[in-house]
């Protein structure tokens, strides 16, 4: 098929940010066979704003695809993560293309209301959405016309490269490792400090939070490599399914990765894949142990990766993406 991707692959990033979901699906639709016609919405809206912001050329963004849709005359059309696409804009390419198929998927929480706003308000003109959260949360936004799924954070081989359960442990530089904000989110920062408090004998390394910076790309990805183990810590835990895409990152790159128990994640992630905790003490409890004990920590890491690459494949992914947006999934 013919497909245009109207995602944000952050172009202006400069490759730090290259992990990101949308790189991974558009990958996985390519490697599936398809043409897939990348329209990167943020990066197009700022081209054609006269000040380079995004916000004053987010018009023009969606003139500019509506042509690329006449242009390229599509099967699908897939978006990303586009707030700046309108309705209207949607709507005028299915009168343009009347048997286009239009799917839109999602990985950023759904408990905001006014961050999904545009989901709801986009329903009419979709024939399907696709999130990162489950349970009733995610069925709270399909309607008649326009069915939810829910899909699991992709990895990409190419991507999520490393091995680092693999790496000697001479190597390594960290025993524990995390990578999160803390800004405007104090009872994060309590827990991280409490953590590092309770750990005065391992090596732990923390990045954008606790007053670290934040580090990306290549550099990130060494620091995952040379790691034993890594924290999964979500906004929320409540909330079925939802993890952050962090996930993919850690257990793609065959890091040990630890994570809370309360999203039903084990129905992704069987309990040796992933480690599991319940509160702080048993977290910190299951880090001293697993920081001593390389051949758990090796088996463990190695199946978590294992899994991912197999089951949560940015191609996987996408079929279900395209599937679902075809109508094929009962």
């Amino acid at each position: 098929m013919r497909i245009v991707h109207a995602a944000n692959l952050q172009l202006d990033k400069d490759g730090a940010h290259l992990w990101n979901q949308d790189q991974k699906i558009h990958h996985g639709l390519i490697r599936l066979g398809h043409f897939v016609y990348p329209f990167s919405i943020n990066d197009r809206a700022r081209m054609l704003s006269p000040t380079g912001s995004k916000t004053f050329g987010k018009g023009r963004a969606n003139k500019a695809l509506i042509e690329t849709c006449r242009n390229v005359h599509p099967d699908l059309l897939l978006l990303a993560h586009a707030q700046y696409i309108t309705a209207a804009t949607l709507a005028e390419i299915r009168r343009i293309l009347p048997r286009i198929r239009i799917g839109l998927w999602y990985v950023d929480p759904l408990w905001d209301d006014e961050a999904t706003r545009h989901l709801r308000e986009r329903s009419a003109v979709l024939d399907a959405l696709f999130c990162s959260t489950g349970g009733p949360l995610l069925e709270s936004f399909a309607t008649p016309g326009c069915p939810a799924y829910f899909i699991p954070s992709a990895v990409d081989a190419g991507i999520e490269c490393h091995r680092a359960y693999e790496t000697p442990e001479e190597e390594m530089i960290h025993d524990l490792l995390f990578f999160g904000r803390d800004k405007g989110l104090p009872e994060r920062r309590a827990f991280l400090e409490s953590l590092r408090d309770r750990l005065p004998g391992l090596r732990v390394g923390f990045y954008g939070c606790l007053d670290q910076p934040l580090i990306m790309g290549w550099k990130k990805e060494q620091v995952i490599r040379r790691s034993k183990m890594a924290l999964n810590l979500s906004r929320r835990n409540d909330v079925e399914l939802y993890s952050s895409s962090r996930i993919a990152e850690l257990m793609g790159n065959g890091i040990l990765t630890l994570t809370p128990r309360g999203a039903g994640l084990e129905t992704l992630y069987a309990e040796d894949e992933l480690v599991y905790y319940d509160a702080l003490d048993d977290l910190v409890d299951q880090i001293g142990s697993l920081a001593s004990d390389r051949e758990a920590r090796t088996a463990i890491a190695r199946r978590g990766h294992q899994r991912v690459h197999r089951d949560y494949d940015g191609r996987v992914v996408a079929q279900t993406i395209i599937d679902g947006t075809l109508g094929a999934i009962d």
